[in-house]
């Protein structure tokens, strides 16, 4: 007669036990088959999504805000080269010398302004020995261009238009000649902004300094009749109060 053994019942609870165990460390061998999370490791992924939004912005800090934003007022001081056309004596030489202009106004988009000028220049020359005094003014209408605001934000360009007039005097004779009307302009200009970064880091606008060039045109109304042509290479000085 065969005999039948029951199975050992007290196995269970040790089989029981290490099934338990190993599904205990199942969590912990996948927290150490992943990568370690360290101050290092944010640090540099941080940099590195800093890095792609430079990139998506031209290599502009995302964050860095505009420099020509908001009103302004500014000065134009400028050493000129002026030739004109009077009709009461010739004015062969050119007239040297100097003038400035007050400037005023928005940028009421990030790549165009809109504002005033209002000033004047003077210069002397001498034609065929007889000294001659130059004196002229206007009011302008200025419409500011940014080419590449996100790129070279400090550049410029300006076309002008508006209206004022000019005097000559020569030396030995009495009264003057002169001409007005019409008053066109034109100039580029790039501003530097000096320690801009250390106190307005995170405003936009601030004081800017730096180069221009332009021309301030008289236009004949007829040919023949009085005009003049102003070149001129100057400082520029701004604060650009931000929107």
């Amino acid at each position: 007669m065969a005999v039948v053994h029951a199975p050992d019942v007290r196995a269970a609870p040790s089989i029981g036990i290490a099934v338990g165990a190993a599904l205990l460390a199942l969590p912990s061998a996948a927290q150490a088959a992943q990568p370690e999370t360290t101050v290092e490791t944010a640090v540099e992924a941080s940099d590195a999504a800093s890095a792609d939004d430079d990139a998506d912005t031209g290599g502009i800090p995302a964050q860095t805000p505009p420099r020509l934003s908001g009103p302004y007022l500014g000065l134009s001081l400028m050493g000129t080269v002026t030739g004109a056309r009077v009709n009461r004596f010739g004015t062969d030489a050119p007239f040297a010398g100097g003038g400035g202009f007050l400037r005023f106004g928005q940028f009421v988009l990030p790549w165009f302004g809109l504002g005033l000028s209002v000033g004047g220049t003077g210069g002397v020359a001498s034609d065929q020995g007889a000294r001659q005094s130059l004196g002229q003014g206007g009011l302008l209408v200025d419409f500011e261009f940014v080419p590449a605001p996100r790129r070279v934000r400090g550049l410029s360009l300006r076309t002008s238009f508006g209206f004022g007039g000019g005097a000559i005097t020569e030396e030995g004779l009495q009264g003057r000649s002169g001409y007005g009307g019409a008053l066109f302009g034109a100039g580029v200009r790039y501003a530097f902004f000096p320690g801009i970064e250390r106190y307005r880091s995170t405003k936009a606008g601030g004081f800017g300094i730096g180069p221009e060039l332009g021309w301030l045109g008289f236009t004949p109304a007829a040919a023949g009749r009085p005009m003049s042509n102003t070149f001129y290479a100057g400082l520029s000085l701004a604060f650009y109060f931000g929107d």
